[in-house]
This record gives C-alpha cells, structure tokens and sequence, in this order.
C-alpha cells in the first residue's frame, strides 16, 4: 500500500508539472510551456505583427535580469520576425491577445543554450519571461512606386517624390526631424518610427545616418514626403546590419521631412 501511494504520488507530480496553470497551460513539442494569466480581449498577435509589450525576465533562482516594468518603459517588437535574442520569447507571444499577459517557461534550447551568456545568463537553464501586451500594430505598406519613373544621382541613391514640400531644405549641420518606414526590396520591414509614434531626430550631414539618408534628405524640402531606394554602398554595405538587414541589401526607405529644428 505504501509503495502504491508514493508511486501515485509521483504520478501525480508529474501531472502537475505538465499541465501547472490548469487550462491556462499549454507545453510546445520544444518544451515551451505557455501560461496565460490573463487572456486579453483585442486582437490577436500574428506573424509579423509589431507588439508593443512590457516584460520581466528572471533567471531560475529568481534573479530579474531585464524589465521594463522598471523603467515604466514598454519596447517595440516584430513578432515571428527573428528579432528577439530568444527564439522562446518570440515563438510565445503568438496567439496572444491584446491587453493579455503571458508567462513563458523557456527550455535552454530555445534560449541561452548550454553555454548561456558568460558573467550574465548561467548555461543550461530554464528563462522565465511575463509578458504584458499592451498593444498591437500592423506593419506600413511601402508607398506606392513606379520603378520607371525613379530618379537617381551621381552617387546611384534612387528617389521618388511623392508629395512636394513647401518649407526650406536642410543644410549640413541642422537637426531634423523626420518619420520612415524601411523595407527590404522584397517589402519585408525591419524598421518604422510610425510604430513608436515617435519622429526620429538627427543632424543632417554629419555622418550619424547612412550615406543615402544623409544625402537624400539634405535635397528634401520641409513636408516632403518621398521614397529613397539606397544601394548597399550608401547603406549598410557588405556587412548588413545584424539579422535584420542581409549583407549587399538595396534598402527601401519612405520618408517625410517633417521639420529642421
């Protein structure tokens, strides 16, 4: 009898184990065990969808290594797009719903690894992520463009004017405010200052952007709104830019000059 009761004792256990969170839990073939907290009651997170999200992370002894709860600062991410560090974190915010939370437990092999990060995450463990999805955005279509009727310069930037500006152009030195949008020729996006809500603020001319942008928006008049197709030698060139941009990659920008500060 005492045999029998430990043995379903251990049974037991491991039931729980496997489905903790009740209907709430759900456990990948990879070992990603998803738990919603909290189901939300907007739109549900797709591939390439762009999540606005806050997120604790903690290590198995229960050490916080990122927040954003910290800084009441919650980031922008293309969901299923490869730009998160953990394949994990990436695989299980799809299918959420907005204004949900989420716990994940991800398995080191959809995580750190076995080596982990020297001095920062240990190897072979287990990652704890919540995740609270604040909002969802679809990604910008690339403006409308006839390849036929592009412009190009002496150095090879290709542009297209969409909407004529009515303000003075930049001079090398001037700060600028602008919003973009960037895809790869095939229309993937890796990037937009609309899905922040934020113009981005730069000087113009000095080599703190890429090439193209540099030399494109000094020919902009202020409310312009135009179409930049930069070949790799003015953009990221043979190196790409991490993941997100191949080496050799003509990038496509839109952009609208909205104002020199």
């Amino acid at each position: 009898m005492k045999q029998l009761t430990l043995t379903l004792t251990a049974l037991f256990l491991t039931f729980a184990i496997w489905n903790c969170g009740g209907n709430g839990t759900t456990i990948t073939e990879d070992g990603l065990e998803i738990t919603d907290t909290e189901v939300g009651t907007g739109a549900e997170a797709q591939d390439g969808d762009f999540l606005t999200i806050h997120f604790r992370g903690t290590l198995e002894d229960g050490q916080v290594f990122e927040s954003t709860y910290e800084r009441d600062d919650p980031i922008v991410v293309q969901v299923g797009a490869g730009q998160l560090p953990i394949k994990g974190w990436d695989d299980g915010m799809i299918g959420m719903r907005e204004g949900g939370k989420r716990s994940l437990v991800i398995p080191p092999n959809l995580a750190f690894g076995d080596d982990g990060i020297p001095g920062f995450i240990p190897g072979g463990e287990n990652i704890y992520m919540d995740i609270e999805l604040v909002s969802i955005m679809k990604p910008p279509t690339p403006w409308d463009l006839d390849q036929s009727v592009l412009q190009t310069t002496e150095s090879g930037l290709q542009f297209y004017v969409h909407e004529e500006g009515s303000g003075e152009k930049p001079e090398a030195g001037d700060m600028v405010s602008v919003h973009y949008s960037g895809y790869l020729e095939d229309g993937t996006m890796f990037d937009s200052s609309k899905l922040r809500n934020q113009s981005f603020v730069f000087q113009v001319g000095q080599g703190q952007v890429i090439a193209g942008w540099d030399e494109g928006l000094l020919d902009m008049s202020v409310g312009e709104k135009r179409t930049l197709v930069i070949p790799p030698e003015l953009g990221y060139g043979e190196q790409g830019a991490g993941q997100v941009i191949p080496p050799n990659a003509t990038i496509i920008f839109d952009v609208e000059l909205i104002e020199i500060n």
